[in-house]
């Protein structure tokens, strides 16, 4: 297994979306974190200093969990584009243990891209005196520990959506529209109770956060988020194992 997923690695440091994808969650993530420091004191937005704007820069780093999203897509869909695929499980006819090789690299490569937004972060919000020591208390810290973690579970999620899907433009675009407008507008239209169960509510639960009107606990945000992942790679496995690959 760990050869596979070495090879599965050599395979993303290798070509060019992966750090596209990277430099762009990186990207943004340095912006949205300037946004609030340039905009403090201003028309309402929270000075230095205070809480507000603490969480402000310190909630950048969750923006680029979409992008580990897309390289989990990316990582099994590629194959199909490009028709690598048949060569991969003639290597290794296993299918189940190149999904589970593939999860693992993307998951990795998602853990790294995470690390490196918190690193933009704190490049932006400590000499600007908007992240202070003195003010991470456990609850930031927690926040914090639920953006870094949903990297991983959402490219576990991207994985399991690119082996369901195959087809790249539809497993591209189906959770871009879905994280963005789709499930936004799902959500008036169902009870409140399920609001929380969404993938929305679960990453909000998991970060600490209280952007919905009612939260899961942290822990159940967590376990919720890995079930969608684990469900969606068992079904993608299926598929998978099922399909004729020539």
């Amino acid at each position: 297994m760990i050869p596979l997923v070495h090879a599965e690695l050599l395979a993303l440091r290798t070509t060019r979306a992966p750090w596209a994808l990277a430099a762009g969650a990186i990207l943004l993530t340095a912006v949205l974190a300037v946004t609030p420091v340039i905009r403090a004191g201003q028309a309402g937005n929270a000075s230095i200093g205070t809480a507000g704007a603490l969480l402000a820069v310190l909630g950048a780093t969750g923006r680029g969990s979409v992008a580990a999203l897309l390289l989990g897509v990316l990582t099994v869909t590629t194959e199909f584009r490009h028709e690598t695929v048949t060569a991969t499980f003639l290597r290794t006819p296993h299918r189940r243990d190149v999904l589970i090789a593939k999860t693992a690299a993307a998951t990795l490569i998602a853990a790294a891209v995470a690390v490196a937004g918190l690193a933009m972060v704190l490049a932006v919000g400590v000499p600007t005196g908007a992240v202070q020591p003195a003010m991470l208390n456990p609850d930031v810290l927690l926040h914090e520990a639920g953006l870094l973690l949903a990297y991983p579970l959402y490219a576990a999620l991207g994985v399991g959506l690119g082996a369901l899907i195959i087809y790249q433009p539809a497993a591209v675009v189906l959770p871009m529209a879905w994280v963005m407008f789709a499930e936004d507008l799902l959500l008036h239209l169902v009870p409140n109770a399920v609001t929380p169960w969404s993938l929305g509510g679960v990453t909000a639960a998991l970060a600490n956060s209280g952007d919905f009107a009612r939260v899961l606990p942290i822990a159940v945000g967590g376990a919720a988020l890995l079930g969608y992942a684990l469900l969606l790679l068992i079904l993608g496995g299926r598929r998978l194992l099922r399909r004729d690959i020539t």
